[in-house]
């Protein structure tokens, strides 16, 4: 994680400016969104948990589909396990992997509580270099001048505010990130308020807004430090009309701190937990960075209803470059992701907090060939799971969609599976189109070029 100071370097913020109204700055988000949106209030506002898996996963965790093809043609062997004729089979009933989270993959959509589309498949610049794809993901659009998937959400949020009784700069933590500074963030062709930008917390909520000690007040009461300082401002304000706003934000930075310091510090968020009837235990998240940022991430979505999007990446679990060793590593990775994401679609279920969408895809999906190397060079096709959000209108969840071929040439490195000319597919850009969909845009495609996912029964469901 990095800090507080080198995030905001990164971003191009200053220090003061995370908690500055918008009143401070020229905002130029209502000249800079197209004119042809169409836009609706929601009539309940989602919050999004933006996990995205750098290096391009393999989507063979959730589509063994074509396996038996797949194995018959790869220059290298896959395990025995995963040959279909085998009583021992490691392939579930709708085809995923079982040791690789597969099995935690059919028990959240037997529950309701996920979908899986196995068909996010790029026809438009068909790339596969890490870092277009990345930018182009998180940006939710091939052109790269354009703003990061939240902060166009942000410039949507200030243009049309779905919330009835707060102002956008009114709003608290609405833009979170536990991974520092990403591409999702980039401000692109968008000025959007101060007040919007993403507020970078770890995964402990070690609070980067409480003030540390000051060696020109009395060091033997930091409390009363922090009283004086305030009287101090408003002091100042009061005297000189033209630093209203940044007593305005000095206010902010106290609103913040308090927050995090009684209602959101590491203890607290354990404490909340909820327990599990099934187990007579609190719920209990993997012990591990990645695992602690996730139950971070539900806690303040749930303690919290105005932080509408929160990212993180998949740090602590590794990489998903899996170019060697694949067949060893990727499968416990992927199993220890599932295994987070399913006690978070536990505490959602129990907290009964239906408004909270977690969203998981990364910059592509792999070949199917095991190269010389024992991996997966850079493929084209790859999953989305998406979890949560029953309360959302439209939203479809316990869906397993898209269907898939082997395509290549036998014994070579260039194998891979594509959808069927019957499937369903679409590309990436889609994911960021459905968020804005879910958000009030009722053509989302002005931003992306992509429709929204369609979520609709007339795709069917491939679920055995």
């Amino acid at each position: 994680m990095i800090t507080r100071r080198q995030f905001l370097k990164a971003a191009g913020i200053g220090g003061l400016s995370l908690m500055a109204p918008p009143l401070l700055w020229k905002n130029e988000v209502q000249a800079a969104l197209p004119d042809a949106l169409n836009y609706a209030a929601p009539a309940v506002i989602p919050q999004v948990i933006h996990i995205f898996l750098y290096g391009g996963p393999s989507e063979l965790a959730g589509n063994l589909t074509n396996i038996e093809e797949i194995a018959a043609n790869s220059q290298n062997p896959y395990p025995s396990s995963l040959d279909p004729d085998n009583a021992n089979s490691d392939i579930t009933a709708n085809n995923f992997w079982g040791a690789a989270g597969g099995d935690i993959m059919e028990q959240l959509l037997d529950n309701g509580q996920m979908s899986l589309y196995r068909t996010i498949n790029r026809i438009k610049d068909d790339n596969k270099g890490h870092s277009r794809c990345i930018s182009q993901n998180l940006v939710g659009n091939l052109d790269l001048s354009k703003a990061g998937i939240a902060t166009t959400l942000a410039a949507i949020i200030d243009k049309y505010n779905p919330f009835a009784n707060k102002q956008v700069d009114e709003l608290l933590l609405p833009f979170v990130t536990f991974e520092g500074n990403s591409r999702v963030f980039s401000p692109g062709d968008l000025d959007v308020p101060l007040a919007l930008r993403p507020l970078a917390l770890d995964a402990n909520f070690n609070n980067p807004y409480a003030r540390s000690r000051n060696n020109y007040l009395d060091a033997s009461n930091e409390n009363d430090n922090d009283q004086k300082l305030e009287e101090l401002a408003q002091i100042q304000s009061n005297l000189f009309p033209q630093y209203e706003n940044i007593n305005n934000a000095l206010i902010k930075r106290a609103e913040l701190a308090g927050f995090i310091e009684s209602s959101f510090n590491s203890e607290k968020i354990i404490e909340d937990l909820p327990v599990d009837p099934g187990t007579g235990q609190k719920i209990q998240y993997p012990d591990s960075n990645f695992g602690n940022r996730l139950r971070a991430a539900v806690s303040l979505a749930i303690k919290n209803p105005e932080s509408i999007f929160i990212s993180l990446g998949s740090g602590g679990l590794g990489g998903w470059d899996d170019h060697s060793d694949s067949l060893t590593r990727y499968p416990s990775r992927i199993q220890r992701l599932m295994e987070a994401l399913q006690a978070a679609a536990r505490h959602m279920a129990l907290m009964e907090a239906n408004t909270i969408i977690i969203n998981v895809f990364g910059d592509f999906g792999r070949n199917v060939n095991v190269n010389d190397s024992k991996g997966w060079d850079h493929g084209n096709n790859q999953n989305l799971y998406t979890l949560g959000g029953a309360d959302i209108p439209d939203r479809a969840l316990g869906k397993l969609v898209g269907k898939t071929r082997r395509i290549g040439t036998a014994f070579q490195n260039r194998q891979f599976t594509s959808p069927t000319d019957d499937s369903y597919q679409c590309e990436p850009f889609a994911i960021a189109s459905t968020l804005f969909k879910y958000f009030g845009v009722r053509n989302p495609e002005v931003l992306t070029g992509e429709p929204a996912i369609d979520e609709s029964d007339n795709i069917p469901n491939e679920r055995a």
